[in-house]
């Protein structure tokens, strides 16, 4: 993970109510397509801080920006699956699109792993990035996937 020293934010996404956060450059494969340099897969609890200001967490995925819609029957995995944003779209999804306005001119400080494996990794500009390990029993909380390498470093590989 130590190569993800001077990354420059790139992107997140979703996949259902999986953070793929991406950093590095952008590169091309020979198909012509592109992805980040480095990528983490988050399945645990998740936040982007900035000033004592949660700019997003991972709660955020399963509320409607709409809170007259939040109701109970909200369903945050259809709504992934629309293209344009909408009243129905969570948070997340509406952040998502221009959240690398957070990060301009930013790449990673420092990042630290703890004995409970909570990540946290710290930018330049002030705002870092932490995951919360949930529970006393052992599971996969989130992996580092460097591209094109078969070994990923995951937390906790049991």
């Amino acid at each position: 993970m130590k190569r993800i020293i001077g990354a420059k934010f790139h992107s997140i996404r979703r996949v259902v109510d999986m953070l793929c956060f991406n950093l590095g450059n952008e590169i091309k494969d020979d198909e012509g397509h592109t992805y980040a340099e480095y990528a983490l897969h988050i399945q645990t609890s998740w936040r982007f801080v900035k000033d004592d200001v949660i700019l997003l967490a991972s709660r955020d995925i399963y509320l409607p920006q709409d809170e007259a819609l939040d109701n109970g029957d909200y369903d945050f995995d259809e709504q992934s699956t629309q293209k344009e944003i909408t009243a129905t779209s969570s948070i997340f999804d509406v952040a998502m699109h221009n959240f690398e306005k957070h990060f301009e001119n930013a790449t990673v400080k420092s990042f630290d792993i703890s004995p409970l494996g909570d990540l946290r990794i710290n930018f330049t500009n002030g705002v870092y990035f932490e995951t919360f390990t949930p529970s006393a029993r052992k599971c996969e909380e989130w992996r580092f996937l460097p591209p094109g390498k078969e070994d990923h470093f995951v937390v906790f590989d049991v």
